[in-house]
């Protein structure tokens, strides 16, 4: 450790490691090639910003070092961080500092070793010991649709530091710790990490051997940024992870084999969810493997297991692999009812589509001779539609599109009825003078059907048609389905009025019902709906409205007290 200057927030530090010896062994096997490239790049010099009280504020590393290279840079360096408090040191001599390592921020306790020997080669020594109590985990709102993902780490050991504080230097550190990682409470990762440092000798850098590490830092400014110690993976390094645990040694030769023997097993308890995860994760990790997927699931039969965990697993990981292996499932079952009722709605209900998923869509959706295949890639599409809308917005707008230009051309009921069933899942507020005029329709069948379709656009006018549905339409099954249609949307004071209204005065028990499962959505905002609610459990005029209360009312009570 080299000091190049001493600054107001501490002091600019170069380390550097001598003659590294690095092996590596991944899942058992050593990978020289990959030990070497570390092995260069711990070489190298690394320039850190120290604090005062020793935190390791940030570092400078060479930006041509890969990723895995920086990582074993960041967790060298972390191992050397011993942070004292920044006022007077405690009586007790004992403290916590929250701080960072590459495997995130944690909690680190600090206590003064009174009983150790604190004499060495004649200096005065005063001995600490450091524990890393617990990792702190990031709370972040998981986006619309997201899978919240909890990640826990559990680390185990101690260090000791050993100062001479007279003249101000480190004199020895050692210690190991390991740490197993969780994700989502399954055991993902294991790490273990040692340092024993000792104090050699003390020595001054000459001016010319200082400047030249002074100008490699500035050329290194230039090009890239100061880093902290912690990095935040991304969601595809953490879900990488996952789908690494999931797969363990399986590959795609021993779970075509699982799938043959699970076609063979009779048991109505035989649960495919584990060979599902398999699957989604071989996928995910290696999309090579789609194409031979793609073609087992082209010949499989409606029904089997095969086409019910390949469809699923595809679908769930999503990638252009897994929709292309999907499209030439759909392609070579195009005159099979059974298994495209399977795979379209698999299809459309990927992240963000394809072209060439599109395409295989709207083929069947408008050339189709057969109706029901029609419909459902139509209701695919639509959803397709929908999903594409925020990355892709012009790809969602030609869908929609082609969906108002045929409904305008139709005089069918059914076929209309069909087409607004697409528009309501694609939820596009283009969509909104389509819907609304069928929502004015004299057949109470298009206007329950439009009304439904309005649950997903985002429009105030969609809100009011909905609420005046729901209050005035006489047929009590276009007002229930109304009532379905505002569960999906957020509740507003206005719709809160409005529902509150018709669960006290409307006649009709079911519509009762599902405005109540939409009120309790909402009692968080609006606390009168508790009250309401356990009004009703006690003396609603409909039994079956007192059950379901009461049914709320004790679920909330597991989670909480009513």
């Amino acid at each position: 450790m080299t000091v190049l200057e001493r600054n107001e927030n501490g002091a600019l530090i170069n380390f550097s490691i001598k003659d590294p010896a690095v092996t590596l062994v991944a899942e058992g096997q050593e990978t020289p090639e990959q030990a070497e490239t570390i092995k260069k790049a711990l070489g190298k010099n690394i320039f850190a910003q120290v604090s005062g009280q020793g935190r390791i504020v940030s570092i400078e590393l060479d930006p041509l070092m890969n990723t895995l290279s920086q990582s074993y840079a960041r967790a060298v360096l972390a191992l050397t961080q011993f942070i004292f408090p920044e006022g007077p040191m405690p009586r007790s001599g004992q403290w916590e500092s929250r701080e960072e390592d590459p495997s995130g921020r944690y909690i680190a306790g600090y206590a003064l070793d009174k009983d150790a020997g604190n004499k060495a080669d004649g200096a005065s020594l005063r001995t600490f010991v450091k524990t890393k109590r617990r990792y702190l985990q990031a709370r972040e709102k998981p986006g619309v649709g997201a899978i919240e993902v909890s990640t826990i780490i559990v680390p185990r050991g101690v260090f000791t530091a050993r100062f001479n504080f007279s003249e101000g230097f480190l004199f020895s550190l050692h210690g190991a710790e390991s740490q197993d990682i969780l994700v989502n409470k399954i055991k993902v990762g294991h790490a273990r990490n040692a340092i024993d440092l000792s104090f050699v000798r003390r020595e001054a850098q000459d001016e010319t051997a200082l400047s030249s590490l002074k100008n490699e830092l500035l050329a290194r400014q230039k090009i890239a940024m100061p880093t902290p110690l912690y990095v935040k993976p991304s969601m595809e390094e953490t879900r990488a992870a996952i789908e690494k645990n999931q797969l363990g040694d399986s590959t795609l030769k021993s779970l075509l084999a699982e799938l043959k023997a699970a076609e063979a097993v009779q048991d109505s308890r035989y649960s495919s969810t584990p060979l599902f995860l398999k699957y989604k994760a071989l996928i995910y990790l290696h999309p090579e493997s789609c194409e031979s997927l793609g073609k087992v699931l082209s010949s499989a039969a409606s029904g089997s297991k095969t086409m019910h965990i390949l469809a699923m697993a595809l679908s769930a990981v999503a990638h252009a692999e897994a929709q292309a292996a999907l499209v030439s499932a759909i392609r070579a079952h195009s005159q099979d009812k059974p298994a495209l009722y399977e795979l379209l709605p698999s299809l459309g209900t990927v992240e963000q589509s394809t072209p060439s998923a599109e395409d295989a869509l709207r083929a069947l959706a408008f050339n189709s001779q057969e109706p029901e295949i029609a419909s459902a890639a139509r209701l695919s599409l639509g959803a397709q539609a929908r999903r594409l809308a925020e990355k892709s917005p012009e790809r969602a707008q030609k869908i929609v599109e082609s969906f108002i230009e045929k409904i305008e051309s139709l005089s069918s009921p059914e076929l209309i009825r069909q087409l607004l069933l697409a528009l309501g899942n694609a939820g596009s507020a283009r969509a909104l003078p389509t819907i609304a005029k069928f929502a004015g329709s004299s057949s109470p069948d298009l206007r329950a059907v439009a009304v439904r379709a309005l649950r997903f656009v985002d429009s105030s006018k969609a809100d009011e048609l909905l609420l005046r549905a729901i209050v005035s339409d006489r047929e009590s099954s276009v007002r229930l389905e109304a009532a379905y249609a505002l569960g999906f949307r957020e509740m507003t004071q206005a719709s809160y009025n409005t529902q509150k209204d018709v669960f006290k005065r409307d006649p009709d028990v079911s519509l009762r019902l599902a405005v109540l499962k939409n009120l309790w959505k909402a009692h968080e905002t609006y606390p009168e709906v508790k009250r309401l609610v356990k009004q009703s459990a006690e003396k609603d005029p409909s039994k079956e409205v007192q059950k379901a209360a009461a049914e709320i009312i004790a679920q909330d009570q597991i989670i909480k007290p009513f």
